[in-house]
């Protein structure tokens, strides 16, 4: 596993760095974010960890591309390919791709390292630092353009989380970002 988290990581990082995408910012934090949370839950932290890595590592190129919207199953080929020539499970490598896979959210997630993904990707737009990088990356657009976006981005994650630990950490958080917006709206 680790020498397949060291690939995960830095290919993530290199995406990051060819496309400015995700923030790297964005990328630590729901790292950081994941780990924490499987250990509290007694998840595959490994799992996660490469969940996280690669959740969002073909979101630049997709951009690129003018494909947006296929970002995720785009990622999730990228961490199949990645995936090819280790020696991970068939079960391991199924959950690595299900966590990228199920990174906005699902119905009936396939496991709790795929379910703490989700959640860890929610704190690149609700808590106060996640989104502090964000506002400090998008400062160039127009100023209304930014305050919709990041509402959106805000009300989108905070629907997607489902573990009770994450929502009572990030509530207080996501209030104040809302009352932020609303008086940036108002102005």
């Amino acid at each position: 596993m680790e020498d397949f988290l060291k690939r995960a990581k830095d290919f993530a990082l290199s995406e990051q760095k060819r496309t400015s995408m995700p923030l790297l910012q964005h990328i630590e934090l729901s790292n950081s974010a994941g780990r924490r949370i499987a250990k509290k839950l007694g998840a595959n932290i490994g799992i996660v960890t490469a969940g996280t890595y690669l959740m969002d590592c073909m979101i630049g190129e997709a951009l690129k591309q003018d494909r947006l919207e296929d970002h995720v199953e785009m990622s999730a080929k990228k961490a199949k390919e990645l995936m090819l020539d280790t020696d991970l499970t068939i079960k391991d490598k199924e959950n690595i791709e299900k966590c990228v896979l199920e990174h906005h959210g699902v119905s009936k997630f396939y496991s709790l390292e795929s379910e703490i993904c989700c959640n860890a990707d929610c704190y690149r737009f609700i808590s106060i630092k996640g989104f502090s990088y964000a506002l400090r990356f998008l400062r160039d657009m127009p100023f209304d353009d930014l305050v919709s976006l990041l509402e959106s981005k805000s009300i989108e994650k905070w629907n997607a989380l489902t573990l009770n630990m994450c929502k009572k950490e990030l509530a207080p958080q996501y209030k104040t970002i809302k009352a932020f917006l609303s008086n940036l709206k108002s102005s």
